[in-house]
């Protein structure tokens, strides 16, 4: 998980080692997030990551891209799909698919992880 991508690597490639990032940075959150989620609601943390990485995305793509970039990826990536647990994966495939480099790649998904966790956390805070 986590490395630079080669321009020889097919989008299903991509797509799967996304999916495989999106259910270990999953993993990661519900492992963290204990006792305060239910951990069977799988549903729930897809979402919450979904919605952590839009947010650290952007940011990211402010700050290395322009302004057309950021509209662009919240165009194709700012609606949750019908199965909210391809959500997260779609963002990882683009992500992916910009070969960002991988120190980058490492402080999207730890900022995801600690963002979901502490809003997960709080969430449960106020429903107890």
């Amino acid at each position: 998980m986590m490395e630079e991508t080669g321009s020889s690597t097919s989008f299903d490639d991509l797509h799967r080692m996304a999916a495989m990032d999106a259910k270990t940075l999953q993993d990661r959150i519900l492992t963290a997030a204990r006792p305060a989620i239910d951990v069977s609601d799988s549903q729930a943390v897809a979402l919450m990551l979904a919605h952590v990485l839009l947010g650290v995305v952007q940011e990211y793509l402010e700050r290395t891209s322009g302004e057309h970039d950021v509209e662009l990826f919240l165009e194709v990536n700012g609606r949750p799909p019908a199965d909210v647990a391809s959500w997260p994966v779609n963002i990882l495939t683009g992500l992916r698919l910009r070969q960002i480099p991988a120190d980058d790649w490492h402080r999207i998904c730890e900022q995801s992880v600690r963002t979901a966790v502490r809003r997960l956390r709080s969430a449960s805070e106020t429903t107890a």
